[in-house]
């Protein structure tokens, strides 16, 4: 077993612990719904995250077990939430919850999720700041999805989508979508560690800094495995597909053409209909930029500056299995 799959199994110990939560006062004609979010599997990154950040600033996994799966449902959560959003038919290689059972049940299933997670909170260790934290966290995905889809260049037949419909997206706008669609939830998921073990404020900095970086670098890596990874087992070109500017990769290749490429990658992704000759022709583009590197260093600074941070945390296993997991972001291919 390789060595992230080693530390990766340590957030499989929130499985049981959501089950559990989940099976309360449900009926049980709706459990096998709630339960295929869950049982289809993951990584459990956020999960071992809160876990090691619990262990490494002193605090047991009795402790973070609950906060772990608190953040863990919190993700899976918003999983069936997006596929709501964008009609998703298959996540990890099975039928979404929307598909299998319909869209009003994924609806409904994630609305139980929210409710399970007010009651996780209550039996929480440090409950105050892991019910604050929690609801901050879901805010900011809110507002994150919203943004998102804002930068989506067609699709979405709505005045109020097409009146704030961006054509163009910055930098500093892409980092600030991202940080709360993703890098928001990997902080929550180190702070609950932090809260649970009661951690001094210059630890809680450090985990905060860290996991905002790395679940920047995990989002830019996302993005780069969608035109670039051929080895993902995943169909390329997704987000040109879902005509989704929010995209390093594309935001980089759109900086590099010249005019003429540039126009002829925009009416792709504004397109009614993308066709899988426009999504080969949108990939030859980016191609023939600088966009791959350019990505990939952006990754590689971010998880480099995260692991920085880790310097206030004493020199511990836990410590060194969160640098372990900061690699395997920038490293994976899935």
């Amino acid at each position: 077993m390789k060595a992230v799959d080693r530390i990766l199994d340590l957030g499989r110990k929130v499985d049981p612990v959501i089950m559990e939560f989940l099976e309360r006062n449900a009926d049980r004609d709706f459990i096998p719904v709630l339960r295929h979010q869950i049982e289809s599997g993951g990584k459990r990154v956020r999960a071992t995250l809160t876990l090691l950040s619990c262990a490494a600033t002193g605090g047991s996994v009795k402790d973070g077990l609950i906060p772990a799966a608190m953040f863990e449902l919190v993700h899976n959560y918003s999983l069936i939430i997006d596929d709501i959003i964008d009609r998703g038919e298959v996540r990890r290689g099975v039928e979404t919850v929307r598909k299998k059972f319909s869209e009003p049940m994924a609806l409904l299933a994630a609305m139980f999720y929210r409710e399970t997670l007010d009651e996780m909170a209550e039996e929480a260790h440090s409950s105050p700041e892991i019910r604050r934290l929690m609801r901050e966290t879901i805010k900011e995905l809110i507002e994150g999805e919203r943004r998102d889809i804002l930068f989506e260049q067609a699709g979405r037949e709505s005045p109020y989508v097409e009146s704030l419909r961006m054509s163009d997206v910055s930098f500093r706008e892409y980092l600030e979508m991202i940080g709360k669609k993703t890098a928001a939830l990997f902080k929550a998921s180190c702070l609950a560690g932090g809260y649970a073990s009661k951690a001094p404020r210059p630890f809680l900095d450090a985990l905060n800094e860290f996991g905002w970086k790395i679940g920047l670098a995990f989002q830019v890596m996302d993005d780069y495995l969608d035109i670039f990874g051929e080895k993902t087992g995943k169909e390329r070109g997704k987000d040109i597909r879902e005509h989704k500017l929010g995209n390093i990769a594309l935001l980089h290749a759109l900086i590099d053409l010249d005019d003429e490429g540039r126009k002829a990658l925009k009416e792709i992704l504004s397109k009614t209909q993308v066709t899988e000759m426009d999504v080969v022709s949108a990939l030859t583009l980016i191609e023939g930029t600088d966009s791959r590197s350019k990505t990939i260093e952006l990754a590689k600074k971010l998880v480099e500056d995260g692991k920085a941070s880790l310097k206030a945390l004493p020199e511990t296993d836990a410590k060194a299995d969160l640098m372990a997991i900061a690699d395997f972001i920038y490293e994976r291919l899935y």
